[in-house]
């Protein structure tokens, strides 16, 4: 490399630093001299090279400033500097010393390259027949021999071009000359030609490259003794996305506050603290930490009827007691087991759980129902007996509804020996008329709803369990215009693990009230502060998670209320 120094007069600079701006005051670094730098001594007539100016500031330090230098050719005929978007690049035009000069306010340097009269003779792109992802680029380089035994990179000299741009586009401007990107997978011949050499290589573009992972929702605050999944979305290289992907792998750093699944991500809390949650495919990782809160599980109480008619289904709760001094319903989070599994079976539905009652117990002898998380177990003994029912009765025996809202019957069985029992989960329900809905399926079973508008005996509620049925009358279905919507005034400050029972009442237009509570849509939207325990099951039933303020809101019939929720 040939270089060539010249000093000149001094320029007095504001500051110093890259790119024209000061780094500090500075009003005694001057510009004592510019230094051209050429990576070859001589080149051949249609090729080009990159010149540098470095300048020297007083011998303190150097500094590029060829974007800065004004490029001027005293033997135009000789060589000419290409387009502005490539400063100090020069090209030869025919044989002979051409001198360059660099100039910055008074101080300047010159050049002398040598421009011989070789001629190509070969030209060679590397490297060969190489490969692209989808959406990426690599960078092609053409390389010519000359006639006088010398080699220069001709990359920017040559003429670049595609055969199938579909696939495979290169590069021929100024600042992308054979740049090559994978547009779609198959494959394009890339020519690259200079003055009579030219040369083709095959490209081959790939599937696209997973560039990265996003997981969400990131940094969730989850409580305890719960599950929450994660979602990992793999951006590619074609900028295209794909939600979970094929063979994501999951990992929890710390398995003892909250375990993974490895294959699906779905995650179960054990106790408070935080871990760092993974995701992992092809060499790409990403993390999000977890903060589980609201205590660690010490007691399990369940409270079913301690005693139960053969035959008969009921729902079984099971509370958790915790570290922190609150207490939450976990039956969906229990494993549900009993001793002797011919007298009673336990089915655990999402957030619930049901008994039933399959055989009857020998006197004294209860079967016994556990339920059990991680080393924490509670239970509670069962007796099933074999009365025979006498009756049913429904409570209340009659009300009144609005189009869009529900209510509640249950119905209590009597049995012979004076045994009593709520049989609404048991019960088969049913409505005489289309104006009333009656609800037959699990936790909803006794829930009546208005459907279109009926007076004078819209309809009959029956409910029959073995041979007995009982009936009670929904007597009008009215039509009302909703005017306004309220959550009840529970607490809305409350710790981490804490539930509260909110109720939505409706208003209407003739000052009549009704709870809709069931009939609402509920929605928190700060997940991190607060949680809705089952929207399906349990509506309007939120539970406190970590720090912070959030909002519920419970929308119906067009119309919405808001409550204010503050974790301390």
């Amino acid at each position: 490399m040939r270089r060539l120094l010249c000093t000149g007069l001094l320029l007095f600079l504001a500051g110093c630093g890259s790119d024209d701006q000061a780094t500090r005051p500075n009003d005694f670094t001057p510009l004592t001299s510019i230094e051209i730098v050429s990576p070859l001594a001589s080149i051949a007539p249609l090729t080009s090279i990159p010149l540098q100016a470095i300048g020297n500031y007083s011998g303190l330090f150097p500094r590029d400033i060829t974007d800065r230098v004004l490029w001027e050719i005293t033997t135009p005929t000789l060589a000419e500097f290409t387009p502005p978007e490539v400063p100090g690049r020069v090209k030869g035009l025919a044989p002979g010393t051409a001198t360059l000069t660099a100039t910055l306010g008074e101080i300047s340097a010159t050049y002398d390259l040598e421009i011989t009269s070789a001629t190509i003779t070969a030209l060679t792109i590397a490297p060969a027949a190489p490969t692209v992802h989808k959406g990426l680029t690599i960078q092609l380089m053409a390389n010519g021999t000359f006639s006088d035994a010398t080699s220069q990179d001709l990359t920017f000299d040559s003429v670049w071009t595609s055969d199938f741009p579909s696939f495979a586009t290169v590069g021929d401007t100024v600042t992308s000359k054979g740049r090559v990107k994978g547009i779609e997978v198959g494959s394009a011949d890339i020519t690259a030609t200079f003055d009579t050499a030219s040369d083709s290589t095959t490209v081959t573009v790939t599937a696209p490259q997973l560039q990265s992972i996003t997981i969400t929702p990131a940094n969730p605050s989850v409580l305890s003794i719960a599950q929450t999944s994660f979602t990992a979305t793999g951006h590619y290289s074609d900028g295209t996305e794909l939600i979970n992907p094929p063979n994501v792998t999951w990992s929890s750093s710390i398995p003892a506050v909250a375990t993974t699944i490895a294959a699906t991500g779905m995650t179960t809390t054990l106790k408070e603290g935080t871990t760092t949650i993974s995701a992992s495919l092809d060499g790409v990782n990403a993390n999000t930490s977890l903060q589980v809160t609201g205590g660690n599980l010490t007691a399990i109480s369940l409270t079913p009827l301690p005693t139960m008619a053969l035959g008969t289904t009921q729902r079984i709760f099971a509370t958790g007691s915790f570290s922190n001094g609150t207490t939450r319903d976990i039956t969906g989070q229990a494993d549900w087991t009993v001793d002797d599994s011919t007298k009673a079976t336990v089915v655990r539905d999402n957030s619930l759980a049901w008994i039933t009652a399959d055989a009857a117990t020998v006197a004294l002898t209860p079967a016994t129902i556990f339920a059990k998380r991680g080393t924490v177990e509670g239970s509670i003994p069962l007796t099933v007996v074999n009365p025979t029912l006498n009756s049913l009765s429904i409570t209340p025996t009659s009300l009144d509804l609005t189009v869009g809202t529900s209510d509640r019957f249950t119905v209590t069985g009597t049995y012979t020996g004076g045994h009593t029992q709520d049989l609404t989960s048991s019960a088969n329900w049913s409505s005489s008329a289309a104006a009333v809905e009656a609800f037959n399926l699990g936790v909803n079973k006794g829930r009546v709803k208005g459907v279109v508008a009926a007076t004078s005996q819209a309809a009959t509620i029956t409910a029959g369990f073995g041979v007995q049925t009982a009936t009670a009358n929904v007597g009008s279905v009215i039509q009302r215009t909703l005017q306004s919507l309220a959550i009840s005034a529970q607490p809305a400050t409350f710790i981490p693990g804490t539930q509260v029972q909110f109720t939505a009442t409706a208003t209407y237009s003739d000052n009549t009230t009704h709870v809709v509570t069931e009939d609402t849509v509920w929605s928190v939207d700060k997940t991190n502060v607060a949680i809705l325990a089952d929207t399906v099951n349990q509506p309007g039933l939120a539970v406190a998670v970590d720090s912070g303020a959030a909002t519920l809101t419970a929308a119906f019939g067009g119309k919405t209320a808001t409550r204010a929720l503050t974790v301390p």
